[in-house]
């Protein structure tokens, strides 16, 4: 197996870093932005090439009707703005690419663009943006909406935000500003048009009032249904995946990169990565009590996993007995998550057994010493075909330096990390294998 492609993201969002860990609150402050600054700096001098940053806009209230596991868990909230977050860590960093994420359902194309470019500006061409349909209910009244639109209509509509957020920053031709001082001339009005967008969706009539971009920002999404695979095959640079088993894996990565082959991409252009939660341990000993610990179904290991799925999918799942099968779910959120939850354990499984099967398989994490958890990144890497992996979890230091002090030795010790960024910016590290 040669190189792979390694990120974080950062599925807490700008949020609370480290509850429940002794270390929580010992010389960092969540709030600010130096905790997110330092690791991102580890992540650069570990050769990572992304730092995705997650982001929501609710309070979540799906789990039994109330906000009473998430507020007192900080799960999913409080939450600040990913976006005014990238120019601190672009200011410590200078080859680390910076994804923050926002809503193709509650910014309209224009601003999105220009916020886009204006931060492209600043990074050099390391920025990439990820882009979610926000299927939640509760999110949407937060918009002036009653509820969210059908699923496969949001897909729809954020096929065609793309189009105008591309249409927008190529409004400009790339020469046409000449900052031609000897004549008076900044910019030729004959390279910068409208684009006149009427769509089903948009109207916009630009053109955009930034500089022109020398890049695009790099374009990653999760979508996990087979109408967000079809439109991360389309438009995706980075597609950020969620499978348990190499087989999912290699499914997802294939089913995509015939999606983007039938578009006329490159499909070697899209990279897909999974993400994985490495659990880092001394030795077989300890690596048999975590994995003893971590199976055991306590009621919080219940609201923990229950609270998630119920926020991410819409469905609430307090309303079930644990020991009945589930009834069939549907929901109008995030279908790939309900996707993977239900098939956790065999058909007509009880909830128990689903959430006794998500704890004894450990769900993403990969439990081991550096070395275990090495060897296992690169045979799923040579069973999926590529491209490689998000390391997930908090970024308080505590958690980062355990993660990655003993896991990156080990992993250039096998030749699947780089040793050192590119300064051609993100999309140039991710196109270098």
């Amino acid at each position: 197996m040669g190189l792979l492609h390694f990120g974080w993201f950062l599925g807490a969002g700008f949020g609370v870093q480290g509850w429940g860990d002794p270390t929580y609150g010992i010389g960092y402050d969540w709030k600010q932005p130096t905790v997110y600054q330092d690791a991102a700096r580890l992540f650069e001098a570990s050769g990572l090439d992304l730092f995705v940053i997650e982001d929501g806009v609710t309070v979540p209230d799906t789990y039994g009707g109330t906000a009473e596991v998430n507020l007192r868990d900080a799960r999913f909230v409080p939450k600040h703005d990913p976006l005014p977050l990238v120019p601190y860590l672009l200011a410590a960093t200078s080859r680390l690419g910076i994804v923050p994420t926002l809503s193709a359902s509650f910014y309209e194309p224009f601003t999105a663009a220009r916020l886009l470019a204006t931060l492209q500006h600043f990074a050099g061409g390391r920025l990439g943006f990820n882009v979610v349909t926000s299927g939640s209910d509760i999110a949407a009244q937060n918009y002036g909406l009653d509820k969210q639109i059908e699923h496969d209509l949001r897909y729809d509509r954020a096929d065609e935000w793309v189009d105008v957020v591309r249409k927008l920053w190529r409004s400009w031709e790339p020469d046409a500003v000449l900052e031609d001082t000897a004549n008076g001339v900044f910019a030729d009005f004959r390279k910068v048009h409208t684009i006149d967008h009427r769509g089903e969706y948009f109207q916009v009539r630009g053109p955009l009032n930034t500089a022109p971009l020398a890049e695009e920002p790099v374009m990653v999404q999760a979508g996990a249904s087979g109408r967000g695979r079809a439109f991360a095959g389309r438009n995706s640079d980075v597609v950020l995946a969620l499978a348990s088993t190499a087989e999912r894996m290699k499914a997802h990565r294939d089913d995509i990169r015939a999606v983007a082959a039938e578009n006329g991409r490159n499909p070697d252009d899209l990279k897909v990565l999974f993400v994985v939660n490495p659990v880092l341990t001394a030795n077989a000993e300890e690596t048999a009590a975590v994995r003893a610990r971590r199976s055991e179904l306590t009621q919080a290991a219940i609201d923990e996993q229950l609270q998630g799925v119920s926020y991410l999918s819409g469905v609430d799942f307090k309303e079930f007995d644990l020991d009945q099968p589930l009834p069939p779910l549907t929901t109008n959120s995030n279908q790939g998550t309900l996707d993977n939850f239900v098939k956790s354990a065999a058909p007509g499984s009880t909830l128990r057994e689903i959430l006794q099967a998500r704890a004894s398989k450990d769900g993403l994490a990969i439990i081991g010493t550096a070395d275990d958890v090495a060897d296992q990144l690169g045979s799923l890497g040579e069973e999926v075909g590529g491209d490689g992996f998000l390391f997930t979890g908090q970024v308080h230091p505590a958690h980062v330096h355990r993660t990655l002090d003993p896991l990156v030795p080990a992993l250039r010790r096998r030749g699947l990390l780089r040793t050192e960024l590119g300064d051609g910016g993100l999309r140039s590290n991710l196109l270098d294998f």
